[in-house]
């Protein structure tokens, strides 16, 4: 699933999330992180949206608690 149909599943407009994207082996960044409101991805063309087609590989609702996020998802490229 890309990550905007996972993105679209969900109802609270105030969640916080926080994407952990895998890099290939050929980066010196293993993985990437990013948090956002889901509000302002949907109204906003802000860095989330540029991972829009990215797969989801899974979700967690245990995020770093450092960043006050709701839900982690992680993606894939």
């Amino acid at each position: 699933m890309k990550l905007e149909e996972f993105l679209n599943l969900i109802q609270d407009e105030e969640v916080r999330i926080e994407l952990e994207i895998d890099w290939d082996e050929d980066t010196d960044e293993e993985y990437q992180y990013h948090h956002f409101w889901l509000s302002d991805f949907r109204v906003n063309d802000d860095i989330a949206r540029y991972y829009r087609h990215y797969n989801v590989s899974s979700f967690s609702f245990v995020p770093e608690k450092a960043n006050n996020a709701d839900i982690r998802i992680f993606i894939k490229p």
